[in-house]
């Protein structure tokens, strides 16, 4: 099974936020492994680990969240869960 790592910038700015949308993400899509949101980056990066590459569906979950979102890289992930160096950049 292939793994990615998928990287976005967003609008995500509070503790709470970021609960509640890695809370939902989790609910809405069973491709989503692992999320997390680096608040002290001043992009506010969400990195998320998952089995498909599903941008598109993730930038529009959290455009109707009510959140920016800027799709940034792809990253597939080898057998030892390490990134490969070939990375599909937007």
């Amino acid at each position: 099974m292939k793994k990615y790592i998928l990287i976005f910038k967003t609008s995500i700015r509070t503790i709470l936020d970021r609960s509640n949308l890695i809370q939902k993400l989790y609910a809405v899509s069973n491709d989503v492994k692992f999320a997390t949101v680096d608040l002290d980056d001043e992009d506010f990066i969400l990195r998320i680990e998952s089995t498909r590459r599903n941008e598109d569906f993730i930038s529009r979950f959290l455009s109707l969240e009510g959140h920016q979102v800027s799709f940034l890289a792809a990253f597939e992930k080898d057998e030892q869960g390490r990134p490969l160096m070939k990375a599909s950049y937007y």
